[in-house]
């Protein structure tokens, strides 16, 4: 039991509780009544919160009453009375209590004159305070004109508003959208001044605007709190001693010991994400325990009582939660963790359960956003699952498996299993691999730890031996890259799953259903043996019929129908979307195919509706660092709509023109034309396309929107336009169509054409004439109508320019939208 005390944030051994069962009753349904209110509230108005508060208030009148003439009755049968009115009337209480906590911290809608401002996307100066850390997006970068830096977003609060005449006071919270290196110095507590555009938040209902801010430093107001900075010099502190550190243990030791994952290497985090080890870079209740357990052995040694010794460990829980930053599960662990600190120090009996619930209670009246976080319901669900499954399964293992397999074996499955309904609702699928590769990358994690908080301390007064003590930890961290990494590339180490409702439901009843049949011996011995025969199966037939998307794959042309969406793979999880296609739900079963999570730039050949229209398919439901565009703003119409789903998605919009350049991961591009803009053509939208030529992993890509013969004329006429025109793979321009010069087509040189065009359209795309002119240049044909996706596929390694082999890969057409 003292590893289950410890993942739960007490930090400490779990002793023969006296607590009856009646008061954990009492405790539970209080925390899931405030929970369920305030995930509810969260995002409705206040009005209406309250409407549905005094409704629920209202009930409890005659759950009251009920109760009253039941405690009459049967004084002799408490717990009767805990399952009956009472508990209701108690449960409805709480329910109220989190539908106006939740109506409260929601931001107040369209009422009132910041809501004004936000609604005209109005020029402000205003004062705010930064209130966490600065998180970096990833995003494509260069090009003239472009004041370069980073992007970042900036959580803060806002304080003063200045419009014109109009002057605001108050508080509300809003998230800065910034470039510019030095943003990302910021520390928690600085006042600002800052001055940009206000428009829509994105997601939070609790966040009053976004605002999109023109400086390209901060101009700071006086300097964060102390305890902020001190956090900061200690955060700072481990990056640097951990700098010499070989990539990626370099940034998955920081990430470990406080959560700073400014340096975790992308590869690596989806490696664990895929391994079912993303816990281990979030901090959580193993970190508090670590902390709060080895500060109540110094209080010891020094002589201290208990109230002494839990004094002095709630100070260092309190100081590590301000170092580590206040996430979901940080926050989790620390009230649960001051909760149980409270009972030691009182000499009162302890709970873990109790304690989790009155933790859970607290925080979403306290932070009703958190009601609805994913980060702090896999936090409870993980911790539920070691305190209520992880007893009775460790001493089951244990009369069967050494303790010291027993007890991790079962910590890992009962965690496991706890999250996997919410892991199955937002779409994760279902890990495999998950609960062995916990198992055995658990013997690095507490080694891992205490050397780097070791490393932290030591490092704010000596450097030289904290890197010393850095390089010590690069072992444990060493092994936890190398499971996650073998995990992460099993074959099936994570199967699909539906999402949603449905997908966490059947979640729930097959994990139900698994353990009711694992009670039984002949049970457990078929479902072993159906397991691996279902698992040998997917390992061989299942993964070589259905090997999509090809492994090696570094440009796919998605099948959306009419209209053009490419994907260039810039590292793993992340590429840059070129087009949008015109159906969202298209682009999103194509970006969900290819695992793609994170667009660091999208950019849109030119605005026609076949090209952008897919863009409510990413924007506000992926991580999109930016928007580029070309000069020409035709058609209004649809500019006018590009513009309004970026400002809701609070992603910046940025032009770019020929010459203009990025570089991101394995990408790099380059805007090829046009050089200034044909105007009276038969289509200015067209012709204006952007033509990019874009490198990756050594294959030249030529990608040409919906340039025509009269825009393709005018970049051949380019200088230097023979050499820069070349390229491995054409995506040939709108659709194939007949409007095509075939010098143009003969000066790309390309291996492969791709074609991306819609089932029998009205266009009669692609023409019999250019796919003669295609032919006839060299190039082999892939069609979306026919070929279904198109992958063009490489080595990763490869950097040989554009003699690098490539090929590609045909998907076949799939039935539906």
């Amino acid at each position: 039991m003292v590893s289950v005390g410890l993942e739960t944030g007490l930090t400490l051994a779990q002793r023969p509780s006296s607590t009856p069962p009646l008061l954990d009753a009492r405790l539970i349904t209080p925390a899931v009544a405030a929970w369920g209110g305030a995930a509810l509230a969260v995002g409705t108005t206040l009005p209406d919160a309250v409407l549905l508060a005094a409704a629920a208030v209202v009930l409890t009148v005659p759950l009251a009453l009920a109760a009253r003439r039941r405690r009459c009755r049967r004084r002799r049968s408490p717990v009767r009375l805990a399952a009956g009115p009472a508990l209701a009337a108690v449960a409805v209480s709480f329910l109220a209590a989190g539908l106006l906590a939740g109506g409260l911290a929601t931001r107040p809608g369209d009422r009132g004159p910041l809501a004004d401002l936000v609604d005209r996307q109005a020029t402000v100066t205003a004062r705010v305070v930064v209130t966490d850390d600065p998180r970096r997006l990833a995003a494509a970068t260069g090009g003239p004109g472009d004041r370069g830096g980073p992007s970042f977003t900036v959580p803060a609060r806002l304080e003063r508003v200045d419009a014109g005449l109009v002057h605001l006071r108050g508080q509300a919270r809003v998230v800065l959208l910034v470039r510019g290196a030095h943003w990302g110095d910021l520390l928690p507590s600085q006042h600002l001044d800052v001055r940009g555009r206000l428009s829509p938040p994105r997601r939070d209902p609790t966040v009053a605007a976004a605002m999109l801010v023109r400086d390209a430093s901060p101009r700071p107001r006086g300097e964060p709190s102390w305890p902020q900075r001190t956090a900061g010099r200690l955060r700072s502190g481990l990056r640097a001693a951990a700098s010499g550190l070989p990539q990626p243990r370099r940034g998955l030791l920081p990430a470990l010991v406080d959560g700073d994952v400014s340096a975790l290497d992308e590869g690596l985090r989806d490696d664990f994400r895929a391994a079912g080890l993303t816990h281990l870079t979030a901090v959580s209740g193993g970190n508090v325990a670590v902390v709060t357990a080895a500060a109540l052995l110094v209080a010891g040694r020094a002589g201290r009582g208990a109230r002494g010794r839990a004094v002095l460990a709630a100070g260092a829980l309190l100081a590590f939660v301000v170092l580590a930053r206040p996430s979901p599960s940080v926050l989790r662990a620390g009230v649960m963790g001051l909760i149980g600190l409270a009972a030691f120090a009182g000499g009162r009996p302890r709970s873990a359960l109790a304690a989790l619930a009155a933790s859970v209670t607290v925080l979403v009246l306290v932070w009703p956003m958190l009601a609805v976080s994913v980060g702090f319901a896999l936090s409870v669900q993980a911790t539920a699952g070691m305190i209520i499954l992880a007893p009775g399964w460790h001493a089951g293992l244990a009369r069967r498996l050494h303790p010291r397999l027993a007890e991790p074996l079962a910590v890992a499955a009962a965690a496991q299993i706890a999250c996997t309904p919410v892991i199955a609702w937002i779409g994760g699928g279902i890990s495999l691999i998950a609960i062995p590769a916990n198992l055995v990358a658990a013997p690095a994690v507490p080694a891992a730890t205490v050397l780097g908080v070791l490393t932290l301390l030591v490092a704010a007064v000596a450097p030289a031996p904290a890197r010393l003590l850095a390089h010590a930890a690069d072992l444990p961290c060493w092994w936890l890259v190398t499971v996650a990494r073998t995990a992460a590339r099993l074959p099936a180490a994570t199967v699909r799953w539906p999402e949603g409702l449905l997908g966490a439901g059947l979640a729930l009843v097959v994990a139900v259903a698994a353990l009711a049949l694992l009670r039984r011996r002949a049970a457990r011995r078929i479902v072993a043996a159906a397991l691996a025969g279902l698992l040998a199966a997917r390992c061989t037939v299942i993964e070589r019929v259905a090997a999509w998307p090809p492994p090696d794959w570094q440009v796919v042309a998605c099948e959306v129908g009419q209209g053009d969406a490419l994907v260039l793979r810039t590292g793993p999880g992340q590429a840059v979307l070129v087009d949008a296609g015109p159906d969202p739900a298209r682009l999103t079963r194509c970006l969900d195919d290819l695992g793609v999570r994170e667009l660091p730039a999208i950019i849109l050949s030119h605005l026609h509706a076949d090209h952008v229209n897919g863009l409510p398919g990413v924007l506000g439901r992926r991580r999109v660092g930016e928007v580029l565009v070309g000069a020409l703003r035709e058609p209004a119409g649809q500019w006018r709509l590009v513009r309004r789903w970026a400002d809701q998605a609070a992603v910046p919009v940025r032009t770019i023109t020929a010459d203009s350049q990025g570089h991101v991961g394995a990408l790099r591009w380059t805007v090829l034309a046009p050089r200034t803009l044909l105007h009276g053509t038969d289509s200015d939208a067209n012709n204006d396309s952007l033509v990019i030529l874009a490198l990756v992993h050594g294959v030249r890509v030529l990608l040409t929107g919906d340039v025509e013969a009269v825009g393709q004329q005018a970049a051949l006429g380019a200088p230097g336009a023979a050499t820069a025109l070349r390229a491995d793979v054409l995506k040939v321009a709108h659709h194939g169509s007949a409007d095509q010069d075939p010098d143009f087509l003969r000066a790309v040189r390309a291996r492969y054409a791709l074609i991306s065009v819609g089932v029998g359209n009205d266009y009669g795309h692609p023409a019999a004439a250019t796919l003669r002119a295609l032919r006839a240049a060299g190039a082999a044909v892939g069609r979306t109508d026919r070929d279904g996706a198109l992958a063009v596929t490489a080595p990763a390694g490869s950097d040989g320019g554009p003699s690098v082999a490539a090929s590609v890969v045909r998907r076949g057409p799939r039935d539906g939208p």
